[in-house]
């Protein structure tokens, strides 16, 4: 497995509504497979892995997951991409869920020069992240269906933005810039990029529902992130209540009908049984198999959330690896079976 590290300025226009230019930097890191430079002599394409790291929104880096990616990279031969996306307090939300829209937009407009299947897309992430395994494609669903609005009757032209007539779910955050107008370079006017499954780690699901009742139903409390921390992460990337109830910010609450378009079949999430995030968890995991989703689920036994980050120089490893391994081989699988069919 190679490192690369990519520096992206992204050219964002928001000329739809608003007439103005937004320049920012994306820093997406590349793990590829040890054959990737041969891909400019062979043509060889190579499917891609999408990688949002945790850190309650506020802290971590896209290299805090370099072992999950060479795993993953060693078993799928896939090129792996973590993007390092904005952070709160300074950015909340929605700047992580658009910068993850944006950077899957960058590489399916990149694919040629990058060697990339766009068709074979996984997304993985963890704790906050999982929440981004989520939130973007439902993000970049939404985002199509508002660059490709239905006809009106009469032949007349469609409604602009400030008349919207589109399902309240997807005018939710219309006070929020990101999330009413293209954050996608306008030339962006079809979706190519196709998600075939998505791996979630003790993903934060739902904001609505208070710390203090997802704390209390964990079978142990204590184990729990600290209630100072928590309130601390969610205070700074959701300083609005309002918008915790966003499909954008909580899944969760996603309509059936969103999940059910923007998601892929497979779908796998890990939870962790000493977890205060079990529950949405697991609930989450009924709301998509009522859309019919193939979701394969595993509880981590006697863990707590972010079991596998312990600083500890004695955590086991191993048992850590065998759960990455079998994560990493479904995805094989995934993207096997995607291009045979």
């Amino acid at each position: 497995m190679a490192i690369h590290c990519l520096d992206l300025q992204l050219r964002i226009s928001h000329e739809r509504s608003y007439r103005m230019l937004r320049v920012k930097s994306i820093k997406l890191h590349f793990y590829v497979p040890e054959d990737y430079v041969q891909a400019y002599a062979t043509g060889q394409k190579y499917p891609v892995v999408v990688n949002f790291h945790g850190g309650g929104f506020c802290i971590g880096r896209a290299t805090d997951d370099a072992r999950w990616a060479r795993i993953v990279t060693d078993i799928t031969n896939a090129v792996f991409v973590s993007v390092e996306y904005r952070l709160a307090p300074e950015h909340p939300f929605p700047a992580a869920v658009d910068d993850g829209v944006d950077a899957l937009l960058y590489l399916q407009e990149h694919a040629a020069e990058l060697h990339l299947d766009i068709s074979r897309v996984t997304i993985t992430g963890f704790s906050a992240g999982g929440n981004l395994a989520f939130s973007v494609p439902l993000r970049l669903r939404s985002l199509f269906s508002e660059l490709d609005p239905p006809s009106a009757p009469n032949g007349l032209p469609p409604p602009s933005i400030n008349n919207d007539s589109r399902p309240d779910f997807l005018r939710h955050d219309s006070s929020h810039k990101l999330l009413t107008t293209s954050t996608a370079t306008t030339t962006t006017t079809k979706l190519d990029l196709k998600i075939v499954s998505i791996v979630s780690w003790y993903p934060v699901l739902d904001f609505v529902l208070p710390r203090d009742v997802r704390r209390n139903r964990s079978a142990f409390p204590d184990k729990s992130l600290p209630e100072c921390l928590t309130n601390l992460f969610d205070d700074s990337y959701l300083p609005n209540h309002a918008d915790r109830s966003s499909p954008f910010a909580s899944p969760i609450h996603a309509p059936g009908s969103l999940l059910a378009e923007a998601l892929p079949t497979d779908l796998f999430i890990y939870m962790c049984e000493w977890d205060m995030l079990l529950h949405e968890g697991q609930e989450f995991v009924q709301h998509l198999e009522k859309q019919g989703k193939n979701v394969r689920s595993m509880m981590i036994e006697q863990s707590k959330h972010a079991w596998d980050k312990s600083v500890n120089p004695f955590r086991d490893q191993g048992r850590i690896d065998v759960f990455y391994l079998a994560a990493a081989e479904h995805m094989r699988r995934i993207f096997t079976e995607s291009l045979d069919s």
